[in-house]
């Protein structure tokens, strides 16, 4: 059989290529849903990081509110639980804040972040939450 022949005979074949498309196939599926956790897993990373920074910085707002007058402490945890849930609308941000006991203040932050490559396979958002305390100090002189 001339080089020719076997060249002909090899393009007729309909099975030939099969068992690589189908390797091809599932290589290329894999890469993508590899790409979607790592993509979509530093989303979720960061969106995890800005849920703690803002409920840190609400916290902080809260507590910083809190008053002392007449050289007595008097916790004003009404005071600092809105200057903290102030912060969250200014930020753009949903939680709760909440006291905590009677010397500070817990804030919980929840962000949903929609998926990009995960998307595909029916996960569209993951959640996360953030959560600070902060406890209001009192100076004495």
């Amino acid at each position: 059989m001339t080089a020719l022949a076997r060249g002909r005979q090899l393009l007729s074949d309909p099975e030939r290529g099969a068992g690589i498309s189908v390797m091809a196939t599932g290589l290329i599926l894999g890469a993508v849903l590899f790409l979607g956790l790592v993509m979509d897993g530093g989303a979720k990373n960061a969106a995890l990081s800005r849920a703690d920074a803002t409920a840190q910085e609400a916290a902080r707002a809260g507590a910083q509110a809190a008053t002392v007058t007449g050289g007595t402490a008097t916790v004003g945890i009404g005071r600092a639980v809105a200057a903290a849930q102030s912060y969250l609308a200014a930020a753009g941000m949903t939680g709760a804040v909440s006291a905590l006991g009677g010397d500070g203040i817990t804030v919980t932050v929840t962000i949903t972040e929609p998926t990009r490559v995960l998307a595909l396979i029916g996960i569209n958002d993951v959640t996360v939450t953030g959560s600070a305390d902060a406890r209001i100090v009192y100076a004495r002189g």
